[in-house]
């Protein structure tokens, strides 16, 4: 349940959006909404949802791959589980990723992006007449984006992302292992080149883990 690492890794200096040597870092800050189930030790099914707020570093590496890292903050949600509703505290949240664009979509053709990333986040729930608990996830993630650029500023896409990791918590008194029962988004984004080495990734997946992503970045 650790949130996504913003929308997949498309910086401007890639897919057809750019000048043949395009800027080396990008920061970023994102946002993002995500909503799934979990299942946890005993079959206990826990609908929940959470927002987070993170910032990030990107790095070009040659012609092919980026790296990128960052952390910020789990805003809250919430979480529903064995009759009761717990609310998910502010925490905290790390993440890690890297891309291979496997084709760029620089001489007009489609580009392909395949991205590695890892998320860990932390928080504790709270609920009337239930000890506070923590709740720890970890996400190690596997996507994939097929798109292409259009007008010079605007790149379209589609992705797929598989992924899974550990929930830890407690539960009742008794600490419960469990994770999502879903491990798979399908999702719809695009990459828009705004003024002055700004750019803008949006995405939404309304299929598996549903979430709704976006990251203001800037190019140097």
């Amino acid at each position: 349940m650790a949130a996504p690492v913003g929308p997949t890794a498309i910086p401007r200096s890639y897919c057809g959006l750019h000048e043949e040597e395009g800027p080396a870092w990008r920061a970023s800050a994102s946002y993002a909404w995500l909503r799934s189930t979990l299942r946890f030790t005993g079959d206990v099914e826990a609908d929940f949802w959470q927002q987070t707020a993170t910032a990030a570093m990107t790095r070009r590496l040659g012609d092919a791959f980026t790296i990128q890292a960052g952390a910020g903050v789990l805003i809250g949600g919430s979480l529903e589980a064995a009759g009761a509703t717990y609310r998910i505290e502010p925490g905290w949240i790390v993440q890690a990723g890297a891309t291979w664009m496997a084709l760029d979509g620089r001489k007009g053709g489609p580009f392909l992006a395949v991205s590695a990333t890892l998320a860990a986040s932390g928080a504790h729930t709270t609920s009337a007449g239930i000890p506070a608990a923590t709740l720890t996830a970890v996400d190690l993630g596997l996507s994939g984006s097929l798109g292409m650029a259009f007008f010079g500023w605007l790149a379209p896409y589609v992705g797929v992302k598989v992924f899974g990791g550990p929930v830890f918590w407690t539960l009742a008194g008794a600490d419960v292992t469990g994770t999502d029962v879903h491990h798979y988004q399908v999702a719809l984004g695009a990459a828009v080149v705004l003024p002055g080495g700004f750019d803008l990734l949006v995405e939404g997946a309304p299929l598996g883990e549903q979430s709704v992503t976006a990251s203001l970045g800037f190019a140097f």
